[in-house]
């Protein structure tokens, strides 16, 4: 950190950070161009937003310049409560936001997913009623075409039992009137 400091200008308002590949950290600082400079080491995957709000919020602990005994306690107690205060993501006002819209987001995409499942459940019921009515109108025709095999078999039957009914009223005829009808076209014999 020593390093770092030592290269910064402290005449000129700068917000920097300063990535240390090998440590994994950062190093942050604000100088405000009068001299001052707040400066913190954080980890590599904190918000930058919430770094620099942090000091910040520091540095006019800094511009107050507590210098000794109970101002130093002091001090050091708020500087306590900042650190505590912005390292607890609850407290980020952003992330809290962009939790409720990644909620919703979830909710939405849950949301497509059952219309999409439903349009597909309604493209396959569709589909399947189409059918049925394939199946239906099939059905209709073979059932017509039965029907009306059936009724050409019972015309057939009833004209065959026509037919024998005669037949047989023409056999007895011809014996009860013999062949040429003579005993029954005369009742006088």
């Amino acid at each position: 950190m020593q390093k770092v400091i030592q290269t910064v200008s402290t005449k000129e308002y700068r917000r920097k950070t300063i990535e240390d590949k090998e440590g994994g950290v950062n190093y942050n600082y604000i100088s405000n161009g009068e001299g001052r400079l707040v400066a913190c080491v954080t980890t590599s995957d904190m918000r930058m937003r919430t770094v620099f709000a942090f000091l910040e919020a520091v540095e006019p602990l800094v511009r107050g310049g507590a210098a000794q005994g109970t101002e130093l306690r002091n001090g050091r107690k708020l500087l306590q409560q900042k650190m505590e205060f912005y390292n607890n993501p609850q407290n980020d006002k952003i992330t809290a936001l962009n939790d409720d819209i990644n909620q919703v987001v979830d909710v939405m995409m849950d949301n497509m997913d059952k219309v999409l499942a439903r349009g597909d459940q309604l493209d396959t019921i569709v589909d399947k009623s189409e059918t049925l009515l394939v199946h239906a109108n099939d059905f209709r025709d073979h059932s017509t075409q039965l029907k009306r095999n059936l009724c050409m078999k019972n015309l057939k039957l009833t004209l065959i039992i026509i037919a024998a009914v005669i037949v047989v009223i023409v056999i007895i005829l011809l014996i009860a009137c013999k062949p040429n009808f003579s005993r029954c076209g005369n009742s006088k014999d």
